[in-house]
């Protein structure tokens, strides 16, 4: 899904440019402060940033203000592995390594045996396995490799990646055609696809409803777009606040909930949309916040990888306790809508 956290091998500039992004990009309501002060503890990219929430109870958009000018939005990516197929993680010695690898094939085991375990194969192939195979876009694919499972249940797959490692390396992989490039700036023709996905994209950009409205154009009548995004209600984002991983400042500039992805892809023109929300990953979203507060609180560096997955683990499930109770704070959104 994402890395952990990636240990900056570039180098950064002193700055990113940002402008004032006071109000809601949904409603225009003036936002409220949420966090303020944040600094970039996965990828180390320079500044200081706040998030604001919209205060109209009808929508609660969260929103990065001030937002990286979409000219320098690329220097907060300088370190940024999305061509990574495995998350990243601080090493610990040979024996610690070969007993965290038995704990996790213990924990996936077990996991098996839960709903998480099919709502994770969910996600990994979009929840298009049970639809009849047709022709797919992947919007941000990454390195590809969820081209090769869609590919593997008999989709005619493409994708689309801005990353010119993770384009190359989805290319190698997936044997695919993959647009490096902005998605408008691939000009497919109208009405090309049964079904586009994007998988934690939506977060990334400076205009999402604009980003809809192209992925509704290249869909096919009555065709399918699915998306899954951090949720801005999510359990997580109550329970780490500044610290859940789902934040990522800089590179995170909107985050939605089922409310605000509803009515984002509703304002793009979608005819039918239903959105829900998921704990599957909740795990990788606890790794990532437990580290982060760790670091931020001056500990020197992230927990060791053991005690990470002790910790995730139990989240796992407190999380998806919290779910039975309110099917709307899974750490994920997903919106399926149809053109």
């Amino acid at each position: 899904m994402f890395s952990l956290q990636a240990l900056p091998d570039a180098q950064y500039p002193s700055q990113i440019r940002s402008c004032q992004r006071p109000n809601c990009y949904l409603c225009g309501a003036g936002g409220q402060l949420l966090y303020e002060g944040l600094k970039d503890g996965l990828y180390g990219a320079p500044g200081t940033w706040t998030f604001r929430r919209c205060p109209n109870t009808e929508c609660g958009l969260i929103w990065l203000d001030p937002m990286p000018l979409e000219e320098d939005i690329g220097n907060a990516y300088k370190s940024y592995h999305t061509h990574s197929g495995e998350a990243q993680y601080r090493r610990g010695t040979n024996g610690k390594e070969v007993l965290d690898k038995i704990l996790r094939n213990a924990y996936d085991l077990f996991l098996r045996m839960t709903p998480v375990y099919t709502e994770r194969e969910g996600l990994r192939l979009m929840y298009l396995s049970s639809l009849q195979p047709g022709k797919v876009l992947d919007v941000g694919c990454g390195n590809g490799s969820r081209l090769v499972r869609l590919r593997a249940l008999g989709w005619e797959v493409d994708g689309q990646e801005v990353d010119p490692e993770a384009a190359a390396e989805a290319r190698r992989i997936s044997g695919a055609p993959v647009y490096l490039g902005r998605l408008e700036q691939a000009e497919f023709p109208d009405g090309l696809f049964d079904v586009v996905t994007m998988s934690h994209v939506i977060e990334h950009v400076h205009d999402p409803v604009a980003l809809l409205q192209e992925c509704r154009r290249i869909l096919k009548s009555s065709g399918i777009l699915v998306i899954t995004t951090p949720n801005a209600d999510s359990y997580g984002q109550g329970r780490f606040g500044a610290f859940w991983r789902g934040l990522e400042p800089p590179r995170h500039l909107h985050l939605f909930s089922r409310r605000t992805l509803n009515d984002a892809a509703t304002r793009a023109g979608f005819s039918r949309c239903e959105t829900w929300t998921s704990t599957a990953n909740a795990t990788e979203f606890a790794m990532g916040s437990y580290g982060a507060a760790a670091s931020a609180l001056g500990k020197g560096r992230w927990p060791a990888r053991l005690n990470l997955r002790m910790m995730a683990a139990v989240y796992q499930f407190r999380a998806l306790l919290a779910y039975r109770r309110d099917p709307s704070v899974g750490e994920e959104c997903v919106l399926k809508a149809v053109r």
